[in-house]
């Protein structure tokens, strides 16, 4: 079962193992197709959850994925955008600029 929830950027999420099934799973993944191909998706969510060592593009995973999108887009957000380069005051160009920060670039 994989945590759906991201404590990005309070913490580091957990990694998200993911392999291909072995053949002993391959009748689990037969049914869960079933169930999704004749729509009963809730049905497929409930029955993929209860079983162990099953992989997969299942609900749990994308939504893992879709929440440690959301919060890395949130915590971008906060950020202030920093221009480190130094427009030229002058026509000049071999003229340095007046004032210039540490960090910053002048071309």
């Amino acid at each position: 079962m994989i945590n759906t929830m991201s404590i990005y950027p309070n913490g580091i999420d957990s990694m998200i193992f993911f392999q291909d099934n072995n053949i002993e799973k391959l009748e689990i993944i037969n049914i869960y197709n079933d169930l999704i191909s004749e729509e009963k998706y809730n049905e497929a969510n409930n029955f993929i959850n209860q079983q162990e060592g099953v992989y997969g593009f299942f609900a749990d995973y994308l939504n893992a994925i879709e929440n440690r999108i959301y919060n890395l887009q949130e915590y971008i957000l906060t950020k202030t955008k920093i221009n480190p380069f130094i427009p030229f005051e002058s026509d000049n160009a071999d003229e340095e600029p007046q004032s210039t920060l540490e960090g910053d670039i002048w071309i």
